[in-house]
């Protein structure tokens, strides 16, 4: 009866995770991101990746050495000449092959020490990753913030041009005084400048966006329209979960605090030094004695050892405190990011309708001048307004779909680090 209740639960909860990722790929079509198989291939060249990628072959190397060990063979050859004062020379000779052991489970702790720095190297690789992977987050949103900007003010400048037809012929039937048609035409001068220094912010942000992320495809993907920020599915409580569960800040953390552990037991082994084997051939009074032998050479140890020892306990320690406190940090940001995308969408909403409502405020507006209805400083007021409120739709709209694909990539469900780096 408990097994089946076991295997029940496990489905429901294998089910529940199929159609949480099911909704996650289909968000992640509404986000405006660039493609997502060419962009892993843009991140897999960038400099930082490339850098921890050759911190891993290091850390393979690093195991290799240790799991060889420091010690290797030596080889002595000796000459010499005997001189008796009464008697003949003599050629003499000695030959000698040693090698200190590792001993007492040295050998062991060291190839230990050794997968723990293997497993250090890949959460340091996964971590610069998903750390690439956040930039090239934050730059791609900033410049779509730009564009999006940009297109905002080209639409006002072009609705000035029409408020200036609109005034400049109210002014010619005599509707109108003249200077109606001049703020007409000071309010489209400014919404030129004003569209002109967007466009000029926009292609810096494209020129800075190819630049740090060369490759990217940032012509296919073309400016939507405005549309309600897609919500996160599921429940914040398991992007949490997600998060936190799956982290490679902290897997890194963990994975230094066991090498600093195995550095202390390595230390505590070492106060027990490793001795030296050799075995001795030696040949004197020109081959008339014969000499083979063994012999032990073992270091006494000293306070240098046990200092050692009390060193590294105090390393792992920090360490220990040092995983405590990313788990705090991990925690916080996590629960700061999920909040941060239910409150930006729900902001973002909101802002859409405002906007929706002074779009048309303006324009009832600028039908209302030109029937006379209203003076040109209240419908130009009526227009900035509505303007103020597009902008700002516009940047919520960006910022709750930024702040989503953030929650996307700290979960690993966009864009995520391969095991291993492969």
């Amino acid at each position: 009866m408990k097994a089946g209740r076991f295997l029940l639960g496990a489905l429901v909860l294998g089910l529940a995770a199929s159609a949480l990722a099911n909704e996650t790929d289909a968000l992640v079509a509404k986000l405006s991101l660039p493609p997502v198989s060419p962009t892993r291939e843009v991140i897999v060249t960038l400099p930082q990746v490339q850098a921890a990628r050759a911190g891993m072959a290091l850390a393979q190397a690093r195991s290799q050495q240790l799991a060889a060990g420091v010690h290797e063979w030596n080889l002595k050859l000796g000459a010499q000449q005997r001189k008796e004062t009464a008697g003949p020379d003599y050629a003499e000779s000695d030959l000698a092959l040693e090698r200190s052991i590792r001993w007492g489970g040295k050998a062991q702790t060291d190839r230990d020490l050794g997968d723990a720095g293997v497993a250090a190297g890949q959460s340091a690789y996964a971590d610069v990753w998903h750390e690439a992977v956040r930039s090239l987050v934050v730059a791609w949103y900033g410049w779509q913030r730009e564009r999006s900007t940009a297109a905002v003010l080209a639409q006002q400048a072009a609705l000035a041009q029409d408020q200036l037809q609109v005034a400049a012929r109210r002014v010619k039937a005599g509707d109108a005084p003249r200077m109606d048609q001049l703020m007409a035409q000071a309010e489209h001068d400014r919404a030129q400048a004003a569209e002109q220094l967007a466009r000029a912010r926009e292609q810096m942000q494209r020129q800075e966006l190819q630049k740090r992320f060369p490759g990217l495809a940032v012509d296919s993907v073309p400016l939507v329209a405005a549309t309600d920020a897609p919500p996160l599915p599921g429940q914040a409580q398991d992007w949490l979960q997600r998060i936190v569960g799956d982290n490679h800040e902290i897997e890194l953390a963990e994975a230094e605090l066991r090498q600093a552990r195995l550095r202390s037991e390595r230390a505590r082994l070492d106060t027990r030094p490793d001795p030296l084997l050799g075995v001795r051939a030696a040949r004197e009074r020109s081959g008339q004695d014969n000499i083979v032998g063994v012999y032990v050479s073992i270091p006494l140890p000293g306070a240098y050892r046990e200092g050692e020892q009390r060193a590294t306990l105090a390393l792992a320690d920090a360490a220990e405190q040092r995983l405590a406190q990313t788990r705090q940090r991990v925690e916080a940001a996590a629960q700061r990011a999920v909040l941060q995308a239910i409150n930006a969408v729900a902001v973002a909403q909101r802002q859409a309708a405002v906007q929706q409502a002074m779009a048309h405020v303006a324009q009832l507006a600028g039908k209302a001048y030109g029937l006379g209805e209203v003076t040109l400083t209240e419908a130009l007021q009526a227009r900035r307004a509505a303007l103020d409120a597009a902008l700002a739709a516009e940047v919520a709209r960006w910022d709750a779909q930024e702040a989503v694909t953030r929650v996307l990539v700290d979960a690993h469900r966009l864009w995520a680090a391969e095991e291993g780096g492969h």
